[in-house]
């Protein structure tokens, strides 16, 4: 039978290529990925462990075919199917088919565009926006290697987006006097199927007004709204999630310099509408910024004051890409007792099982270990206080890139007295080929991040005091042409004491859980590449990830991984 479905696939590709060389209507798009794997685990316990598995091989190989069929100059069809095998499936019984994608989209009398099915849909931070808030930002290039499966699987793209199932359309005016532009979208998008029986139809809804008065000012009226469509079944019990913002664009240039003032600011509304136990949350927040760019030495400063409310809550913004209940990949458990083994720095960067695909509709747990003060970006709630940001980069490509965040509690969790959270960023990157005029690549890359939480109490049982350090750092060298040596290091410590919170289904926090941290992960990686192409590479690489718990809440442990990546990206 699978011989047969190749056969058929073959001969279909094959006509369609013909088709498309004849009239360019049709063209083939996708790309095919394998990845091998050896890994082992060393568990370091007061009892040696003789129950988990200490060995682990297996990888796959996919292959993502799609048409894209243009039946006209303003209409386009994309359809893909993927084949995915996993290693040690014989005849057929390790294969599996799925349809990746499947989407419309065109252009309505040269003015309107539309698209239907698969789409990526974005708006503002604060309305619809995944902030990716866990992830390194100054990940060095071969940890990019497994980030960037992670993100081609999960439909993760730069502009921060979510993969949503729905209809988009957009249009715009111009205008000769007064105004330059009026800019309209929408969206809607169906974020959970009724059962017809206690579970309704979800959706989200949205829209932006833009209003571009010249290239100095521009303003914008924003709304999101998650809600449940009356009647999909017999209960009158109906969520609602409204979000309302407007944000502004200023700008104005001062001998030869460019200032801007910007920013976003808004209401959420969060409510059922016939259950007496559920809780009627409205709130506010503001985000202002202001910016000055400093062409002569291409310098940018940002000055930034941030309030969200503790009750603000907005569905499309607070979605969290990484889901810590998830599983890990390779040694899910391990130790006598065969305990879930937590989720690491390893887990973090390459770990597609315990990433999202789109939002989710509860606030999801956070981890106090990789990011206890922004754990949903800028629209995280109860955050009150200002940031600053200094970016430049010189002629020869020499970037830098420093951050910091200065905040406070609004309202106190469990107690009367407030946290005060601290965030440091840097980032440096040097292309030293650019500095010796070298032919081929090489360059060098720093970064880290600083996370401090307080809590003083009169009882000293509320007191806080938690430290986050990571350092990080990678290299890569073209040693000859198309060939690339790749290495990099990851060093996080944290040290502490923290209150996790337990939620309800109306996400109220119920009950809080103390932990106790004296941590240590340390990641060490290298590995050699070959480009065949801009988008196709063979990879050979090596890592260590090394989880050391000094309290002993968790055994300590070692994961060594040998892999080999092929990928092709059409």
């Amino acid at each position: 039978m699978i011989n047969k479905v190749i056969v058929t696939i073959l001969i279909l590709l094959n006509t369609v290529l013909l088709y498309g060389q004849n009239d360019r209507k049709i063209n083939f798009v996708g790309g095919a990925r394998s990845l091998l794997n050896a890994n082992t685990i060393s568990v370091s316990d007061s009892l040696p462990d003789t129950v988990s598995v200490k060995k682990n091989n297996g990888g796959y190989a996919i292959m993502d075919m799609g048409l894209l069929i243009k039946p006209n100059k303003n209409t386009e069809i994309m359809g893909m199917f993927r084949i995915r095998n996993e290693f040690g499936g014989f005849w057929g019984s390790g294969v599996s088919f799925d349809v990746r994608q499947l989407w419309l989209k065109g252009v309505v009398a040269n003015a309107l565009r539309y698209q239907l099915g698969d789409i990526n849909l974005k708006q503002t931070p604060f309305t619809l926006y995944n902030h990716h808030a866990d992830q390194i930002d100054s990940l060095p290039a071969i940890f990019d290697l497994q980030r960037n499966i992670v993100s081609y699987d999960r439909f993760y793209t730069k502009n921060n987006s979510w993969r949503m199932q729905g209809a988009n359309v957009d249009f715009g005016l111009n205008f000769s006097k007064i105004i330059k532009e009026l800019n309209f979208s929408g969206l809607i998008t169906r974020l959970n199927a009724t059962n017809f029986s206690n579970i309704p139809d979800r959706l989200m809804a949205g829209g932006s007004v833009n209003v571009v008065q010249s290239k100095y000012f521009e303003i914008a009226y924003n709304v999101n709204s998650v809600f449940d469509v009356k009647g999909t079944i017999l209960d009158s019990n109906i969520f609602k999630n409204t979000v309302s913002t407007i944000d502004w664009k200023i700008k104005k240039e001062i001998n030869g310099n460019l200032i801007s003032l910007g920013g976003e600011a808004g209401t959420s509304k969060h409510y059922f509408s016939a259950d007496t136990l559920a809780p009627n949350l409205s709130d506010y927040f503001v985000n202002a910024f202001a910016k000055y760019y400093i062409t002569k030495w291409k310098v940018t400063f940002t000055a930034g004051y941030l309030n969200v409310g503790p009750d603000f809550r907005s569905i499309g913004a607070q979605s969290k890409d990484v889901n810590y209940n998830g599983l890990p990949t390779f040694f899910n458990r391990y130790t006598n007792t065969q305990d879930i083994r937590p989720i690491t720095l390893f887990d973090v960067i390459g770990n597609e099982n315990i990433y999202n695909r789109t939002v989710t509709q509860n606030m999801m747990p956070i981890s106090t270990v990789f990011n206890n003060v922004l754990p949903f970006g800028i629209a995280t709630n109860n955050r009150i206080g200002g940031y600053a940001r200094v970016q430049f980069k010189t002629k020869n490509e020499i970037a830098v890139n420093a951050e910091y965040f200065n905040l406070n509690e609004i309202r106190g969790q469990g107690s009367f007295a407030l946290k005060k959270f601290e965030v440091y960023k840097a980032y440096v990157f040097v292309p030293i080929n650019k500095l010796i005029k070298h032919s081929k690549h090489i360059s060098i890359q720093f970064g880290t991040t600083i996370q401090n939480t307080k809590r003083n109490s009169s009882e000293s049982i509320e007191n806080i005091k938690l430290e986050t350090m990571q350092i990080n750092g990678g290299f890569r060298w073209e040693i000859f042409k198309n060939f690339d040596l790749l290495g990099g290091y990851i060093s996080q410590n944290t040290k502490g004491n923290e209150f996790s919170a337990d939620r309800n289904t109306y996400n109220e926090i119920t009950y809080f859980n103390i932990a106790n941290y004296n941590l240590n992960q340390q990641i060490l990686a290298g590995g050699i590449r070959y480009n065949f192409g801009v988008n196709t590479h063979l990879t050979l690489l090596y890592q260590s990830n090394k989880y050391q718990d000094k309290l002993g809440n968790n055994a300590s442990f070692e994961i060594k991984q040998f892999g080999i990546i092929y990928s092709i990206t059409l």
